[in-house]
């Protein structure tokens, strides 16, 4: 698309209706509160839509949807924008979405359809200042102007992004210093670590047992009223580090495939995968760990007399003779969770240590399987 294309819609525009299409979760979330900020009445975004603004701006419908990927694990705007403008008769589309897209730089939006149809990468946004960066992408859009964050990327073939349309018009990059680490926060941020935890229920019970079965042994209590806070704080990284290892070997989540050129976009994607799935899960091992603690230090306080633990390291325990205690244990009933989560359903593992869209995006391209399939290259269409 030329820029003299994208000019057309420079200008502010009040008329009109934008269908804003969201991803169910985390992009729903921040989408109304952004949409709140930019002054569209919440109440009637699901009805027949709010106006932006001082309610002189174009009106505003939302949507929660999702779009079909195909068989490569791609999303392509311009074959299906056409025809949800016609199903719901909106003039305009933004579609704002947790799948991450990459060229071999991380993509924040993507436009098709003459300027009419604009794809929103949430990842891409980071997560310090993401609530903010969407809101002001946003509100240009509404505005009729054109996406305006990062700079625009020539993608040419279907080797030259991940995730993403390659008919697209106009696909816009994050350029500079510490691009990487932005996308790779938004990735963890968009998997929600915490859904994880939820799901790790037989991990948390060994761990907490082991632990406990510790408190009642005199040697554990010498133990750990002997060893340094730095060896006790090695211990802590390697009980976690241990947790996160098994939780990521034993459910397949480790992108692994090996007929990639060294320099290829999809090796490029294909390390920010696994920078994000370690991320992830070590967010919500290290919240495995601090729960176990805090249980273990309730326990100990109610079950060993603090006389007799006195007695036993001979030195005052209290409270940092019980903390350590707990910390030890925590350390030890940690490293026999990971044997706990083998109980856990590796599916449900997989489900929760990845939003939606990602978690459909490996199950159809196979990156959960020992030998995933031959990579599907799509080249664009001759226009």
């Amino acid at each position: 698309m030329s820029d003299g294309a994208l000019a057309d819609g420079d200008g502010e525009t009040g008329s009109g209706v934008i269908g804003v299409m969201v991803d169910r979760g985390l992009p729903e979330k921040r989408v109304l509160n952004a949409l709140a900020r930019l002054g569209v009445p919440p109440d009637d975004l699901y009805g027949p839509g709010g106006r932006s603004g001082d309610g002189g701006g174009p009106l505003v419908q939302v949507r929660t949807a999702t779009l079909p990927m195909r068989l490569d694990g791609s999303v392509r705007l311009a074959d299906t924008a056409p025809g949800i403008l016609d199903s719901y008769g909106w003039d305009r589309l933004i579609y704002v979405t947790d799948l991450p897209l990459t060229t071999r730089r991380p993509v924040i939006s993507q436009t098709v359809y003459h300027g009419r149809a604009t794809m929103l990468c949430l990842p891409a946004f980071g997560l310090l200042r993401c609530q903010e960066g969407l809101r002001q992408e946003l509100g240009r859009l509404l505005k009729g102007r054109p996406a305006g964050a990062g700079v625009r990327e020539r993608v040419s073939e279907g080797g030259d992004i991940e995730g993403g349309d390659v008919d697209a018009d106009v696909t816009r990059v994050i350029d500079g210093h510490g691009r990487g680490i932005r996308l790779l926060l938004g990735m963890i941020a968009g998997n929600r670590p915490g859904q994880l935890y939820k799901v790790l229920t037989g991990c948390l019970a060994v761990a907490v047992a082991t632990g406990a079965y510790g408190i009642f042994y005199g040697s554990m209590w010498q133990m750990s009223h002997a060893v340094t806070i730095l060896r006790m704080a090695v211990i802590s990284m390697a009980s976690v580090g241990a947790l996160t290892f098994w939780l990521i070997y034993h459910n397949g989540l480790w992108n692994r495939w090996p007929d990639r050129e060294p320099d290829s976009v999809a090796r490029w994607r294909a390390r920010m995968d696994n920078w994000a799935t370690v991320g992830t899960v070590l967010v919500a091992a290290s919240m495995i760990y601090a729960t176990v603690f805090l249980v273990l230090l309730v326990m100990s306080l109610v079950i060993v007399d603090v006389n007799y633990f006195r007695m036993q390291v001979h030195d005052e325990p209290f409270p940092w003779g019980y903390a350590k205690l707990a910390w030890m244990t925590a350390s030890l009933g940690t490293m026999a969770g990971a044997i706990g989560s083998s109980f856990d359903s590796d599916d449900a593992i997989r489900e929760a240590t990845y939003n939606r869209r990602e978690h459909l995006r490996r199950q159809i391209t196979g990156l959960y399987e020992d030998k995933p399939p031959s990579r599907l290259h799509v080249r664009r269409r001759p226009r």
